[in-house]
């Protein structure tokens, strides 16, 4: 999606992309107001975080390759 990104900058995507799961996942425990939750929220804030960042760096093109022939 964003192409070859250098090295920095993907780890900079990834760190975001973590944080922002986690904070999600404690703000949905606090919204719900169940504190004893906040170990699942946030497993599921950085699980959140983890399919972002797929999403986020894979590259969905398929690149065409070249033919290779076997001769015996």
């Amino acid at each position: 999606m964003f192409g070859p990104l250098p090295r920095l900058h993907r780890l900079l995507v990834i760190l975001t992309a973590l944080v922002v799961g986690l904070l999600s996942g404690v703000w949905m425990v606090e919204a719900l107001d169940a504190p004893a939750l906040i170990g699942a929220g946030i497993g599921w804030g950085l699980l959140a975080g983890l399919l972002l960042n797929y999403v986020l760096l894979h590259d969905f093109h398929h690149r065409a390759r070249p033919v290779r022939v076997r001769r015996h």
